[in-house]
């Protein structure tokens, strides 16, 4: 009889142990999925490549004017269009939210961007932020306004990013991008927009990947995050949501899994 008890006993055990250990295996298999792989990288290229735009715009406002770094060229100097803008980090240069930046952005611009059918082109000249390199090349075109008179933009990226330990991720993206405040003032940053499209890559692991804005993307141009907004990820045949929040600023995402469960996804510098 006291043999069974233990026997009973250490079943018991032995099951509660094998159960913990399977919660516990799932969560680190979902977070070392390729789901959240492949949100992450898709978060990270949308953060980084913002980012540049943001450089873009800043440089375009200021002329480099009231800073040591970086150092904006404008070619032709006359203020002509086409022109072409370099905006140099040099060796690497703390700028806004605590990023360093190296390298050198170049746009070239065909005409005033609040021009319908303008175009901005920008490439990279061993350009890096926070030790990931940047690649590739991003459009944004004005289409013209949309039916509610609201002036709209098409930008277009195809990138790569190069993480410190070697590791690569790819990014395409076709967005449409509808200036919904702002437009009225002569500066940039009251702008906020509403992003619609999509975008493909492959992730870390090679795996690819592709998304789909379910809810307009918020992305105001005080705060260097997304702050609203709902997107669908699909990598080998799993679709996860990713939701960007109520319009807070914060560099929090939230990703909902296929079955349900939620996980954070902080939007950082999470290499070294």
């Amino acid at each position: 009889m006291k043999q069974i008890k233990w026997f009973a006993v250490f079943a018991l055990a032995l099951g509660v142990f094998l159960t913990a250990c399977n919660k516990e295996d799932l969560t680190l298999g979902f977070e070392d999925s390729e789901q959240m792989v492949a949100s992450t990288d898709q978060t990270t290229s949308e953060d980084l490549y913002a980012d540049v735009e943001d450089q873009v715009d800043l440089a375009i406002e200021t002329r480099g004017a009231g800073q040591d770094c970086p150092e904006v060229t404008v070619e032709p100097a006359d203020g002509s269009y086409p022109r072409t803008i370099t905006i140099d980090f040099g060796d690497g240069c703390e700028g806004p939210n605590g990023r360093i930046r190296k390298g050198q952005i170049v746009v070239t611009v065909s005409d005033t961007m609040s021009n319908e059918g303008a175009t901005r082109t920008t490439t990279f000249v061993d350009f890096f932020i926070d030790d990931a390199q940047i690649e590739g090349t991003k459009t944004l075109t004005n289409i013209g306004p949309d039916a509610d008179g609201n002036v709209t933009f098409q930008r277009t990226v195809d990138g790569q990013i190069t993480f410190p330990n070697g590791d690569v991720a790819t990014w395409q993206a076709d967005h449409f991008i509808t200036q919904i405040e702002g437009a009225d003032t002569p500066t940039c940053f009251d702008n906020v927009f509403a992003i619609t499209g999509g975008s493909s890559g492959v992730n870390r692991h090679g795996k690819a990947y592709s998304t789909e804005i379910l809810e307009p993307v918020i992305r105001k141009k005080t705060c260097p995050w997304r702050v609203a907004g709902v997107l669908s990820l699909t990598v080998e045949d799993k679709t996860v949501t990713i939701d960007y929040g109520d319009g807070s600023c914060d560099r929090k995402a939230i990703l909902t899994a296929p079955d349900g469960t939620q996980h954070v996804i902080l939007i950082k510098k999470w290499w070294k």
